[in-house]
């Protein structure tokens, strides 16, 4: 093929082609290295959903293992203090389960708090453990 028998890629005044232009020069193309129009975007697609269901794939499994380390971490909250109700520390997210045992402790002050005035003691702070008392001394030998 000599210069002359080039085709320009635009029209005598420097426009670009219009869609369909390209659209056809894309077809020939395929042809030339042997596609048949159309096979190489099947093909294309085809390769973009496996692409998308590999990436759902991987999606679902790091929700999977979000919702586990947020159960672990319930669990260990729960572990960490005991008079939180369970059924009160609840969440989908770190957040969602901090947020919850937050309530379950003023919830839980509250109710000690109302339990001392009732029984007209002044209500032990949630944050100091119940103490054994000191062992006493042996009795002394004379």
């Amino acid at each position: 093929m000599s210069d002359s028998d080039e085709l320009t890629m635009g029209d005598d005044e420097g426009a670009e082609p219009d869609e369909a232009a390209l659209a056809e020069l894309a077809a020939i193309e395929d042809a030339a290295d042997g596609t048949p129009p159309g096979v190489a975007a099947e093909a294309e697609l085809a390769r973009l959903r496996a692409e998308l269901d590999d990436a759902r794939g991987g999606l679902e499994a790091e929700r999977a293992a979000r919702r586990a380390a947020v159960a672990r971490y319930r669990e260990a909250v729960l572990a960490a203090e005991p008079a939180l109700p369970p059924e009160l520390v609840a969440g989908d997210s770190l957040d969602e389960v901090d947020a919850s045992a937050e309530a379950a402790r003023r919830a839980v002050e509250r109710i000690r708090e109302r339990l001392a005035a009732e029984a007209g003691t002044p209500p032990r702070a949630a944050s100091r453990p119940a103490r054994r008392p000191a062992p006493t001394p042996p009795p002394a030998r004379a």
